[in-house]
């Protein structure tokens, strides 16, 4: 107290002007006071807390790239990545060397590509693996749903998540990423649904010029895979399709409705349609596939109108199941067997080289199928090799194949498990089931019915070199007027059932035009509850059949330079 009275007197005897510059001098020692508590207030509550982490690069656009992670020496893939290891490899070995070209370890996981859709997410992915020399785009386990086709590009492999079970064949088989792509919702009347608010495709950008490509370990629904580029002039290469499993694939066939007479909301599923169907120049592998186990949107159509077998009037059926739109009446698989304007008849290799691409294989695939082809294919040193083929053995037909018109008694719906042409061919180790139409409530049957075939026409070629060895099937193999084949191998099949009105193992080298020889041909230790044709009446040498086993319910009927000998149970007829 002492100390504040003798400082007020002090103060009472200044000047005026002294008080003020006194007063403005301790002003400034409180705010210098200020300042250094604030300062030490700062440093004690930086040394209190570690620093905050550095924010996220910024989330991709369509155009922008994810965060690039680093795979061994290479800045290729995004963040979050995936599997890195070659998938066929895993399963086959060196087999496929040139799998090895696939940039795999390359991975852009879709999810690290934010923006408002799967099919932007899918672009933005596709296109920063493009724009850094190819690579992966991964989908993890689960569903994505893509509103219109989608596009590869050139380097570019779609895959899934590695599946629980490995083997397509087995029933069991379904991989955990699945591409979701719309249904279509029927509405049978007035002009019915547009077309376009369903039956996608996945594509490649340039079909003509994209390689090393192709989708693996995914589930699609309702989207046939379709790379398809100039059959001659292309110069793609190194495709794969590998651990795909296929549903609800179709098209609309373009030719109906006929409004002369149809209704606009009635469809017809496109026979040429096809689960995956792909040409290139070399290198093309479609393995452990499976291919319409789960097909949920076929659906009846009461109502639909076809015209008589004469063109004289209309029949409308009113029950929906006579003729439904199928999403199994078409194609399994086909490679290098599409060409605008078809090809040449008993094409070589000189004027068909689209024909006798190098390296095709198609292997260890499960395809079900009700109509044409379960696969189709060709070329040079072709395999078709483990695939199990089944079919419906209850087929009714109430349409010609074209939805047009009733069918007749010869209609061909061309039922068929495996359909080839090439030179140098291996089809080895398959198993097939295929049946024929009934057609209409007739006893009449659908005029094919055919197992393993080559044919003189519709992309069928000479044939310098085949193995068929080791089939089982309920139908035929033929070499149906194949000329002047040569070194020709069928041994080792068990068709122990015959659906179709042939020969079960029929090599005829005459057309109708003209008669033709055979050299080399040798048919051995087959199992063959039927009969066995062998004919080329212009001649050969070097053919054999041997050791072939039968239930005595057929004959072996061959030209005379055709050795016979060491079979059982079969008749024996002169040779002709």
């Amino acid at each position: 107290m002492m100390v504040i009275y003798r400082l007020q007197r002090w103060m009472s005897s200044l000047s005026r002007r002294q008080r003020t510059l006194w007063h403005l001098l301790s002003l400034a020692g409180c705010f210098s006071c200020v300042a250094v508590a604030i300062y030490a207030l700062t440093l004690f509550l930086h040394n209190s807390h570690p620093p905050k982490p550095p924010a996220k690069p910024a989330v991709a656009s369509i155009s922008a790239a994810a965060p690039v992670a680093k795979f061994g020496n290479k800045n290729c893939g995004s963040a979050s990545g995936g599997p890195t290891d070659n998938p066929v490899a895993a399963k086959y070995g060196n087999d496929y060397s040139w799998t090895d070209e696939i940039k795999w370890d390359c991975v852009y996981n879709i999810t690290d590509f934010r923006v408002n859709t799967d099919i932007e997410r899918f672009n933005a992915a596709r296109d920063a693996a493009a724009a850094n020399g190819g690579g992966v785009v991964y989908f993890p386990a689960g569903e994505y749903n893509f509103e219109d086709n989608i596009y590869l590009k050139n380097g570019v492999v779609l895959r899934g998540d590695n599946p629980n079970v490995a083997d397509a064949k087995s029933s069991g088989y379904a991989p955990r990423s699945r591409l979701v792509f719309p249904k279509y919702e029927p509405r049978l009347m007035g002009n019915g649904t547009p077309n376009d608010t369903a039956f996608k495709k996945i594509f490649t950008e340039n079909p003509s010029g994209d390689s090393n490509i192709g989708l693996v370990n995914l589930d699609i629904n309702r989207a046939a895979i379709w790379i398809v580029g100039d059959a001659e002039g292309g110069k793609h290469q190194n495709l794969v399709v590998f651990g795909v499993r296929s549903n609800n694939v179709a098209e609309p066939d373009p030719q109906v409705p006929d409004v002369s007479f149809q209704d606009g909301w009635m469809r017809y599923s496109y026979r040429f349609a096809t689960n995956i169907k792909l040409n290139g120049m070399a290198n093309i592998l479609v393995a452990n596939n499976r291919l319409n186990d789960a097909v949920t949107d076929s659906y009846e159509q009461p109502g639909y109108k076809v015209k008589t077998a004469d063109g004289k009037s209309v029949l409308t059926y009113r029950e929906g199941n006579k003729v439904p739109f199928s999403y199994t009446d078409h194609y399994g698989i086909v490679v290098n067997r599409s060409k605008s304007g078809g090809f040449a008849l008993a094409a070589t290799r000189e004027v068909e080289p689209a024909l006798f691409r190098r390296l095709i294989v198609i292997r260890d695939n499960w395809i079900y199928h009700t109509m044409r082809s379960a696969i189709h294919a060709a070329g040079d040193g072709l395999v078709i090799e483990g695939n199990q083929i089944t079919d419906n053995p209850r087929k009714q037909a109430w349409a010609h194949p074209t939805g047009l018109k009733e069918p007749r008694g010869a209609a061909t719906f061309e039922n068929r498990a495996i359909d080839w042409s090439g030179g140098n061919v291996r089809i080895v180790g398959n198993q097939y089931q295929v049946y024929r139409h009934q057609i209409m409530s007739s006893h009449y049957l659908s005029t094919d019915g055919e197992g393993i075939l080559i044919q003189e026409c519709c992309g069928g070629t000479l044939v310098k070199g085949a193995e068929v060895a080791n089939n089982q099937g309920n139908s035929y193999i033929g070499f149906y007027k194949v000329r002047d084949m040569e070194n020709v191998k069928i041994t080792g099949n068990s068709l122990l059932e015959n659906v179709a009105n042939s020969d079960l193992i029929f090599v005829v080298a005459d057309t109708n035009n003209a008669p033709y020889g055979m050299k080399n041909v040798l048919i051995e230790n087959n199992q063959v509850n039927g009969s066995i044709l062998v004919k080329g009446t212009a001649g050969g040498s070097g053919n054999v059949v041997r050791n072939n086993r039968g239930n005595n319910s057929g004959a072996i009927m061959v030209s005379c330079h055709v050795n016979v000998s060491g079979n059982t149970g079969f008749a024996v007829p002169p040779c002709q």
